[in-house]
Protein backbone atom coordinates (compact mmCIF):
# COMPACT_ATOMS: atom_id res chain seq x y z
CA UNK A 1 0.00 0.00 0.00
CA UNK A 2 2.83 2.28 0.86
CA UNK A 3 4.65 2.19 -2.41
CA UNK A 4 1.40 2.48 -4.46
CA UNK A 5 1.11 5.70 -2.58
CA UNK A 6 4.77 6.74 -2.97
CA UNK A 7 4.08 6.28 -6.76
CA UNK A 8 1.45 8.75 -6.74
CA UNK A 9 3.03 11.18 -4.95
CA UNK A 10 3.60 14.06 -7.14
CA UNK A 11 6.83 16.06 -7.02
CA UNK A 12 5.82 20.09 -8.29
CA UNK A 13 9.19 20.53 -8.62
CA UNK A 14 9.88 17.99 -11.56
CA UNK A 15 8.87 19.38 -14.50
CA UNK A 16 7.33 15.91 -15.74
CA UNK A 17 4.56 16.03 -12.79
CA UNK A 18 3.69 19.50 -13.53
CA UNK A 19 2.92 18.89 -17.05
CA UNK A 20 1.19 16.11 -16.10
CA UNK A 21 -1.16 18.32 -13.59
CA UNK A 22 -1.80 20.66 -15.94
CA UNK A 23 -2.88 18.54 -18.91
CA UNK A 24 -4.90 16.70 -16.53
CA UNK A 25 -6.67 19.78 -15.15
CA UNK A 26 -7.06 21.31 -18.90
CA UNK A 27 -8.58 18.46 -20.02
CA UNK A 28 -11.46 17.87 -17.22
CA UNK A 29 -12.03 21.71 -18.17
CA UNK A 30 -12.67 21.27 -21.88
CA UNK A 31 -14.22 18.49 -21.10
CA UNK A 32 -16.52 20.34 -18.35
CA UNK A 33 -16.91 22.98 -21.33
CA UNK A 34 -18.53 20.21 -23.68
CA UNK A 35 -20.76 19.43 -21.39
CA UNK A 36 -22.20 22.91 -20.31
CA UNK A 37 -22.18 23.64 -24.14
CA UNK A 38 -24.06 20.42 -25.15
CA UNK A 39 -26.49 21.90 -22.14
CA UNK A 40 -26.70 25.09 -23.14
CA UNK A 41 -27.91 24.23 -26.65
CA UNK A 42 -30.85 22.23 -25.50
CA UNK A 43 -32.49 25.71 -25.09
CA UNK A 44 -33.83 28.01 -27.78
CA UNK A 45 -31.70 31.01 -26.27
CA UNK A 46 -29.44 32.51 -23.93
CA UNK A 47 -32.69 33.64 -21.76
CA UNK A 48 -34.31 30.22 -21.66
CA UNK A 49 -31.10 28.79 -20.77
CA UNK A 50 -30.24 30.80 -17.68
CA UNK A 51 -33.93 30.10 -16.18
CA UNK A 52 -32.37 26.64 -15.98
CA UNK A 53 -28.90 26.69 -14.94
CA UNK A 54 -27.19 22.98 -14.93
CA UNK A 55 -26.66 21.06 -11.69
CA UNK A 56 -23.25 20.97 -11.61
CA UNK A 57 -22.74 25.16 -11.69
CA UNK A 58 -24.23 27.77 -9.51
CA UNK A 59 -25.85 30.59 -11.10
CA UNK A 60 -23.23 32.76 -11.16
CA UNK A 61 -21.04 29.83 -13.02
CA UNK A 62 -23.73 29.18 -15.30
CA UNK A 63 -24.31 32.81 -16.17
CA UNK A 64 -20.84 32.98 -16.93
CA UNK A 65 -20.65 29.93 -19.20
CA UNK A 66 -23.76 31.16 -20.69
CA UNK A 67 -22.29 34.41 -21.86
CA UNK A 68 -19.10 32.93 -23.07
CA UNK A 69 -20.94 30.53 -25.24
CA UNK A 70 -23.13 33.70 -26.94
CA UNK A 71 -20.07 36.21 -26.76
CA UNK A 72 -19.16 37.70 -30.37
CA UNK A 73 -15.61 35.57 -30.30
CA UNK A 74 -17.00 32.46 -29.64
CA UNK A 75 -19.64 32.56 -32.48
CA UNK A 76 -16.94 33.97 -34.66
CA UNK A 77 -14.51 30.85 -33.94
CA UNK A 78 -17.52 28.32 -34.29
CA UNK A 79 -18.58 30.28 -37.82
CA UNK A 80 -15.42 31.01 -39.18
CA UNK A 81 -14.42 27.04 -38.74
CA UNK A 82 -18.22 26.33 -39.96
CA UNK A 83 -17.27 28.32 -43.40
CA UNK A 84 -14.07 26.49 -43.84
CA UNK A 85 -15.63 23.44 -43.47
CA UNK A 86 -18.39 24.67 -46.37
CA UNK A 87 -15.80 25.49 -48.64
CA UNK A 88 -13.78 22.44 -48.06
CA UNK A 89 -16.90 20.67 -48.52
CA UNK A 90 -16.83 18.89 -45.61
CA UNK A 91 -19.45 17.80 -43.22
CA UNK A 92 -18.58 17.39 -39.50
CA UNK A 93 -20.75 16.32 -36.80
CA UNK A 94 -19.86 18.24 -33.14
CA UNK A 95 -17.48 15.31 -31.92
CA UNK A 96 -15.26 15.62 -35.61
CA UNK A 97 -15.36 19.51 -34.85
CA UNK A 98 -13.49 19.46 -31.55
CA UNK A 99 -11.33 17.02 -33.18
CA UNK A 100 -10.48 18.89 -35.80
CA UNK A 101 -9.82 22.61 -33.71
CA UNK A 102 -8.31 20.34 -30.48
CA UNK A 103 -7.15 17.56 -31.83
CA UNK A 104 -6.74 13.87 -31.10
CA UNK A 105 -4.97 11.50 -28.93
CA UNK A 106 -4.44 8.19 -28.72
CA UNK A 107 -8.12 6.43 -28.42
CA UNK A 108 -10.39 10.18 -27.80
CA UNK A 109 -10.60 13.56 -28.66
CA UNK A 110 -8.94 16.56 -26.59
CA UNK A 111 -12.18 18.09 -24.67
CA UNK A 112 -14.17 15.42 -24.58
CA UNK A 113 -12.86 13.08 -22.00
CA UNK A 114 -12.14 9.60 -22.57
CA UNK A 115 -15.64 8.18 -22.41
CA UNK A 116 -16.18 9.85 -26.08
CA UNK A 117 -14.36 7.58 -28.89
CA UNK A 118 -13.41 8.57 -31.95
CA UNK A 119 -15.39 6.80 -34.79
CA UNK A 120 -13.48 5.33 -37.70
CA UNK A 121 -13.04 6.43 -40.54
CA UNK A 122 -15.11 3.57 -42.42
CA UNK A 123 -17.90 5.03 -40.73
CA UNK A 124 -17.58 8.59 -40.86
CA UNK A 125 -17.94 7.96 -44.82
CA UNK A 126 -20.81 6.03 -44.96
CA UNK A 127 -22.34 8.21 -42.19
CA UNK A 128 -21.95 11.25 -44.72
CA UNK A 129 -25.10 11.29 -46.37
CA UNK A 130 -27.05 11.19 -43.02
CA UNK A 131 -24.96 14.19 -41.41
CA UNK A 132 -25.17 16.25 -44.52
CA UNK A 133 -29.22 15.89 -44.06
CA UNK A 134 -29.05 16.20 -40.33
CA UNK A 135 -27.06 19.29 -40.63
CA UNK A 136 -29.18 20.42 -43.19
CA UNK A 137 -32.31 20.40 -40.73
CA UNK A 138 -30.29 21.61 -38.11
CA UNK A 139 -29.56 24.99 -40.04
CA UNK A 140 -33.41 25.19 -41.46
CA UNK A 141 -33.78 25.21 -37.62
CA UNK A 142 -31.50 27.79 -36.37
CA UNK A 143 -32.63 30.02 -39.50
CA UNK A 144 -36.56 29.43 -38.48
CA UNK A 145 -36.09 29.94 -34.57
CA UNK A 146 -34.00 33.65 -35.91
CA UNK A 147 -36.52 33.98 -38.12
CA UNK A 148 -39.23 33.76 -35.43
CA UNK A 149 -36.66 35.95 -33.17
CA UNK A 150 -36.92 38.37 -35.45
CA UNK A 151 -40.65 38.55 -36.01
CA UNK A 152 -40.75 38.88 -32.29
CA UNK A 153 -38.09 41.72 -31.56
CA UNK A 154 -40.11 43.73 -34.47
CA UNK A 155 -43.51 42.93 -32.80
CA UNK A 156 -42.29 44.04 -29.92
CA UNK A 157 -40.36 47.25 -31.29
CA UNK A 158 -43.61 47.81 -33.02
CA UNK A 159 -45.55 47.62 -29.47
CA UNK A 160 -43.13 49.70 -28.00
CA UNK A 161 -43.20 52.45 -30.72
CA UNK A 162 -47.05 52.53 -30.04
CA UNK A 163 -46.90 52.65 -26.72
CA UNK A 164 -44.32 55.90 -26.77
CA UNK A 165 -46.90 57.32 -29.06
CA UNK A 166 -49.48 56.54 -26.62
CA UNK A 167 -47.69 58.28 -24.21
CA UNK A 168 -47.01 61.16 -25.85
CA UNK A 169 -50.29 61.84 -26.84
CA UNK A 170 -51.47 61.55 -22.75
CA UNK A 171 -48.39 63.80 -22.16
CA UNK A 172 -49.96 66.12 -24.67
CA UNK A 173 -53.48 65.64 -23.42
CA UNK A 174 -52.40 66.63 -19.83
CA UNK A 175 -50.45 69.60 -20.83
CA UNK A 176 -53.71 70.76 -22.80
CA UNK A 177 -55.89 70.02 -19.80
CA UNK A 178 -53.32 72.01 -17.44
CA UNK A 179 -53.49 74.77 -19.83
CA UNK A 180 -57.18 75.47 -20.01
CA UNK A 181 -57.05 75.09 -16.35
CA UNK A 182 -54.03 77.56 -15.54
CA UNK A 183 -56.26 80.06 -18.07
CA UNK A 184 -59.54 79.58 -16.56
CA UNK A 185 -57.94 80.20 -13.17
CA UNK A 186 -56.23 83.15 -14.48
CA UNK A 187 -59.75 84.52 -15.83
CA UNK A 188 -61.74 83.62 -12.68
CA UNK A 189 -58.29 85.73 -10.66
CA UNK A 190 -59.27 88.18 -12.77
CA UNK A 191 -63.09 88.64 -12.17
CA UNK A 192 -62.67 88.43 -9.00
CA UNK A 193 -60.45 90.88 -8.78
CA UNK A 194 -62.22 92.89 -10.97
CA UNK A 195 -65.55 92.59 -8.69
CA UNK A 196 -63.29 93.49 -5.30
CA UNK A 197 -62.52 96.89 -7.52
CA UNK A 198 -65.78 97.57 -8.44
CA UNK A 199 -66.88 96.68 -4.75
CA UNK A 200 -64.44 98.65 -3.43
CA UNK A 201 -64.91 101.46 -5.55
CA UNK A 202 -68.44 101.25 -4.74
CA UNK A 203 -68.02 101.30 -0.97
CA UNK A 204 -65.62 104.18 -1.29
CA UNK A 205 -68.46 106.55 -3.17
CA UNK A 206 -70.88 105.19 -0.17
CA UNK A 207 -68.50 106.27 2.16
CA UNK A 208 -67.64 109.98 0.68
CA UNK A 209 -71.74 110.89 0.02
CA UNK A 210 -72.12 109.44 4.22
CA UNK A 211 -69.21 111.86 5.12
CA UNK A 212 -70.56 114.70 3.03
CA UNK A 213 -74.05 114.52 4.35
CA UNK A 214 -72.41 114.22 7.28
CA UNK A 215 -70.74 117.27 6.77
CA UNK A 216 -73.41 119.20 5.33
CA UNK A 217 -75.70 118.12 8.88
CA UNK A 218 -72.84 119.93 10.83
CA UNK A 219 -73.39 122.88 8.37
CA UNK A 220 -76.46 123.27 9.27
CA UNK A 221 -76.48 122.51 12.60
CA UNK A 222 -73.92 125.17 12.85
CA UNK A 223 -75.67 127.61 11.54
CA UNK A 224 -79.25 127.04 13.20
CA UNK A 225 -77.12 127.27 16.24
CA UNK A 226 -75.45 130.29 14.89
CA UNK A 227 -78.78 132.59 14.33
CA UNK A 228 -79.88 131.40 17.82
CA UNK A 229 -76.97 132.88 19.49
CA UNK A 230 -76.73 135.76 16.97
CA UNK A 231 -80.13 136.99 16.15
CA UNK A 232 -80.62 139.92 13.47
Amino acid sequence: MDRVLDHFDLDYTRHEDVRTVVETMMTARRTHHNRMHAYFKKFPSKEAALLKPHPDTTEEQWKELCDMFTSKIFMEWMDAFQRQCDLEGKTYTEIEVYSEILGKKSGYFRGLGRAVKPPPSSTLTTQSSDLQHQLAKARDEIEAMRAAREKDLQEFAKKQAEMEAMLRDHREEQRVEQERIRLEQEERMKREQERMRVEHKERMQQEQERMRKEQERLRAKYRRNWRRKCPL
